[in-house]
């Protein structure tokens, strides 16, 4: 008799598992874990050092469109 699993884009099975080791490591991360302080309430439009020093390494939206013009430049060359 052939087998009855469902296979596709995934099966059931191994969906099922995931989902129950993702739920159990969830479970005991949390364990340990301490309460996160404060909440929506009590946020602020401040930027925090943390964040500050963060934001320092993102890239700036001209640098996004640099490397688009730039990568367009390489598929043309390489094109020739």
């Amino acid at each position: 008799m052939a087998d009855k699993k469902v296979q596709g884009e995934g099966d059931y099975e191994s969906a099922r598992h995931y989902r129950k080791a993702t739920e159990r490591s969830a479970r005991e991360q949390a364990k340990g874990s301490k309460p996160i302080p404060g909440d929506a309430g009590t946020a602020s439009d401040k930027i925090t050092p943390e964040e500050r020093e963060g934001r320092s390494h993102a890239k700036e939206p001209r640098q996004d469109k640099r490397d688009a013009a730039y990568m367009d430049e390489l598929e043309k060359k390489k094109k020739r």
